[in-house]
């Protein structure tokens, strides 16, 4: 069961995420928030695992909040869902300590699967704000993502089935995920080994021995 604090000062959109997530089983609504302040009360006193957050409300934002929430709550992973493309609220929320930021305009399949790799510890980011994050560390401000250990050990598995041709379905039924999720956790690698496409990937992993036995 993953417990959710829902965050943003738009009644109807919030309540529309409630009852999106009450559909599925495996996510326990704990508790809702209109701004920054109540929601630092609110995660205090509830301690969520995952918290959907916005960033423009009124009072404290949420960029704030999370970084607020972050030093009392540091297991609590925060996720941004927003309408703002900016620069800067993006890296902004990243530095505060959020695990993921998508936008608002993000299809329904790919919110809850985000959510289901942020509970398991994954860092999500949508495609369209993923490059930015490439162009600020491009000069090597993070080396991680150019070791094995920069991918989970399910990124690792995937990458692996990537390398030995294996197609997006026939991965899901292997693993016995969703397609979309592989999708998910193939943005991810790209994301972390700075490569532009599959192949690239596969022959950046090749190229060091990961796939040695």
């Amino acid at each position: 069961m993953i417990r959710v604090l829902v965050v943003d000062d738009h009644p109807v959109f919030r309540q529309g995420l409630v009852s999106m997530l009450q559909r599925y089983p495996e996510f326990e609504v704990v508790g809702q928030a209109a701004d920054g302040d109540e929601a630092v009360a609110r995660a205090n006193q509830l301690k969520p695992d995952v918290i959907i957050m916005d960033v423009c409300m009124p009072g404290s934002d949420g960029i704030s909040a999370t970084a607020a929430i972050q030093k009392i709550l540091p297991g609590t992973k925060v996720v941004i869902v927003t309408v703002s493309d900016s620069d800067d609220d993006l890296f902004n929320a990243i530095k505060a300590g959020a695990r993921g930021y998508l936008l608002k305009s993000v299809e329904l399949q790919e919110l809850i699967d985000s959510l289901r790799l942020v509970a398991e510890g994954e860092a999500i980011v949508s495609p369209t704000m993923a490059g930015r994050l490439l162009d600020e560390f491009k000069e090597g401000k993070d080396q991680t993502y150019n070791k094995p250990g920069g991918l989970s050990q399910r990124e690792r598995e995937i990458l692996k089935l990537v390398s030995e041709g294996t197609s997006n379905r026939q991965i899901a039924e292997l693993l016995y995920i969703s397609e979309t999720t592989v999708k998910t956790h193939l943005r991810s690698i790209l994301q972390k080994l700075h490569a532009r496409n599959r192949a690239e990937a596969v022959a950046l992993a090749a190229a060091k021995g990961w796939f040695k036995k």
